[in-house]
């Protein structure tokens, strides 16, 4: 893991051995499963720990920039697909809990080898639509969306006036507005690397029913 622990301290990102040594387990079992299903196209190890887990945690410096706390609270990752970036935020935020709701089965069964295999029990995967899942949490989670428009649309039963959604997109920025929804924009440019990163921050504005 020389690359992402090289990126992590660059960006001052804390990786303790602890959560490096279960970021190797991910990485493998990533390129085993990878092999079989349609996991990801990015299946070198540096793809992986640059391109996948750092990528994830970058969000971690954008909830940071933003003011908001992030320890003890309920994330859900929306379409988690093969765990970002929700695995690798569980994996250093072992005090927060994560949801990864994602509605194709063979990637549920690879979601839930993880957990078992890297002991964490901050996570609990859901296999089924996001039209069909209910409750309460802090943040929801998107990774690679397009269209915040549509994002808002399908999680709009769970946006609560105190939940935030936070949207990891391109280099594009969003210019639109979204009716009945305060929008604020952060924009990364981590150091070691050739990307930029914009994380859209969505909350339902008060009395917006």
């Amino acid at each position: 893991m020389r690359k992402l622990k090289e990126l992590c301290s660059l960006n001052d990102i804390r990786l303790d051995d602890n959560c490096l040594e279960l970021f190797d387990k991910y990485k493998e079992l990533l390129k085993k499963w990878g092999k079989r299903i349609n996991l990801t196209s990015l299946l070198s190890d540096e793809e992986i720990e640059v391109k996948h887990f750092f990528d994830s945690l970058l969000g971690l410096k954008a909830f940071e920039l933003l003011g908001l706390e992030v320890s003890g609270k309920e994330f859900y990752d929306v379409g988690s697909g093969a765990g970002f970036p929700g695995i690798p935020l569980a994996i250093v935020l072992r005090d927060a809990s994560f949801n990864l709701v994602e509605s194709r089965h063979k990637r549920c069964v690879f979601l839930e080898q993880v957990k078992r295999e890297l002991k964490l029990r901050n996570v609990k995967v859901f296999c089924h639509r996001i039209e069909e899942h209910t409750g309460y949490y802090d943040y929801l989670l998107m990774r690679a969306v397009k269209d915040p428009e549509t994002a808002v649309e399908m999680t709009e039963h769970l946006l609560s006036e105190k939940t935030v959604m936070c949207i990891y997109r391109g280099r594009e920025e969003f210019r639109k507005k979204i009716p009945g929804y305060e929008l604020e924009e952060i924009t990364i440019e981590p150091k070691g690397v050739n990307f930029v990163r914009r994380f859209l921050f969505i909350k339902k504005c008060n009395g917006k029913n």
